[in-house]
């Protein structure tokens, strides 16, 4: 009897001491988002699967944060839309400007070295919609958005810290061209003329993703020129209207991102398993050729790779693949070993084109982490908020489960990373809006509802 006392006791007192959920209650707490304006690049863009769409555009990371401002008094929220789906990208080739379609999806069928399908099939990104004229999404590309401006996002694919401030963008960057307010004004320029009552500020990211994406860490943006634009670009939003507040972010280490990681999961980096016989050839081979300090040995081996400095040199377990390493040139010509394809073998190193190693990865990793410094450095000096990006996407390596749907950095299968390997699903957009919205709820005290990301979509399969 007693027991049974004491547990209606403690029933009691653990329902007066149930916390009672009261309905949520957005609060701004003075802070003033009628005027929200983002600046940054394609990551802000809404650019996804290899292009900029409407749609993409439609699920960018400040609109999905503009939508969740006008719970606090939040105004409208303008994008340079594009009126296509099909999509167009660019990249910067030596005739200039190629255009492309958006990615997609689909089953192709596997196939060996002779062209003949293995019966097998793989989800792959497919680049060119044939139905689609080049001519036309050239034209839909340079074309002025059906919404006038002044744009609340004045993100631009493949704008950097220094581009920010270039005058006459638009005549490089046909993304800028097309809603510019003319063509010898900047970015910056036209997000600053709108006074912004809040602005969020996220670049640096092509200051170290161009080098990497052609393998090497050549083309890194110096420290000391980040540090001159990045400064000037708080300086110029922050003082542009009466006292705004903002929100920045710092830059993610490139290795979290699917281009860079995916294939060497697949693919380790000494597959090359040999016979005793067939190492000792190897190693005449490549002594003939003056490269007797590449040593081939029974069993698994290293591939050969042609690094930053044109050196021979075989791989180690901290150099990554990038997604567009023709893995089917390992299997059906020889590259990374030798190619035997000709009347004589010779050496077939894999060009650093389609490698990040070791060192290239640390001075990239250096450069960040300066960059970062900076970031956070003028954050405090402007009173602005900051989403650590860098932190949050590594904590998205292992994988995290929202509401039952398990989000990782996994290439397609992951939910996060977009078919290029490089910008996000919607859903990725959301889950990093929301990682924006908590940081300028816990540096102004404001109560911004967050969204919920498994509402949005991840990669669509067929």
């Amino acid at each position: 009897m007693k027991k049974i006392i004491f547990i209606l006791i403690s029933l009691v007192l653990l329902v007066s001491c149930e916390r009672k959920i009261d309905e949520f209650k957005p609060d701004a707490n003075g802070v003033d988002f009628s005027n929200f304006v983002a600046v940054g690049n394609s990551l802000t863009s809404g650019y996804a699967n290899g292009a900029l769409y409407k749609s993409g555009q439609e699920n960018s990371i400040p609109n999905i944060m503009a939508q969740q401002f006008k719970l606090v008094g939040g105004g409208e929220f303008r994008q340079p839309l594009l009126e296509t789906e099909d999509g167009v990208g660019v990249s910067i080739t030596s005739n200039g400007f190629y255009y492309t379609t958006k990615l997609s999806l689909q089953l192709i069928p596997d196939m060996d070295c002779d062209g003949k399908p293995y019966g097998t099939y793989s989800l792959k990104p497919s680049l060119y919609n044939p139905n689609v004229d080049q001519n036309t999404l050239k034209t839909n590309l340079l074309a002025k958005p059906a919404m006038d401006g002044p744009y609340n996002n004045m993100a631009v694919p493949g704008a950097t810290a220094q581009t920010l401030f270039m005058s006459g963008y638009g005549l490089w960057n046909p993304f800028f061209k097309r809603f510019a307010t003319n063509l010898s004004t900047s970015i910056m320029a036209d997000a600053v003329v709108q006074k912004p009552t809040f602005f969020y500020l996220w670049i640096g990211n092509n200051d170290v993703l161009a080098s990497a994406l052609e393998g090497t860490d050549r083309l890194i943006t110096p420290v000391d020129t980040f540090a001159k634009y990045f400064t000037r670009a708080v300086k110029s939003l922050a003082e542009s209207g009466k006292s705004p507040k903002g929100v920045v972010a710092t830059i993610p280490d490139v290795a979290s991102a699917a281009y860079f990681s995916t294939i060497s999961s697949k693919l380790p980096y000494n597959s090359v398993n040999l016979t005793a016989a067939e190492a000792s050839g190897l190693n005449t081979l490549y002594s003939m050729y003056g490269h007797p300090e590449i040593v081939w040995k029974e069993g698994k081996n290293p591939f050969v790779i042609a690094n930053s400095e044109t050196e021979w040199v075989q791989m180690g377990p901290e150099d990554l693949f990038l997604l567009n390493f023709p893995t089917d040139s390992v299997k059906c010509k020889g590259m990374g070993v030798a190619d035997q394809s000709g009347a004589i073998p010779k050496p077939y190193p894999i060009p650093g084109e389609y490698v990040l190693d070791k060192n290239e990865q640390t001075n990239i990793q250096n450069a960040i982490k300066q960059y970062n410094e900076i970031i956070l450095a003028n954050a405090v000096q402007y009173n602005l908020a900051v989403a650590d990006m860098n932190a949050y996407m590594k904590t998205l390596q292992p994988g995290i489960i929202f509401d039952g749907i398990k989000m990782s950095l996994q290439f397609v299968q992951g939910g996060v990373f977009s078919t290029d390997g490089l910008h996000l699903t919607p859903r990725g957009n959301a889950m990093v809006a929301n990682r924006f919205i908590q940081a300028i709820n816990s540096k102004y005290g404001c109560n911004i509802p967050q969204v919920d990301v498994t509402q949005y979509k991840g990669i669509v399969f067929p």
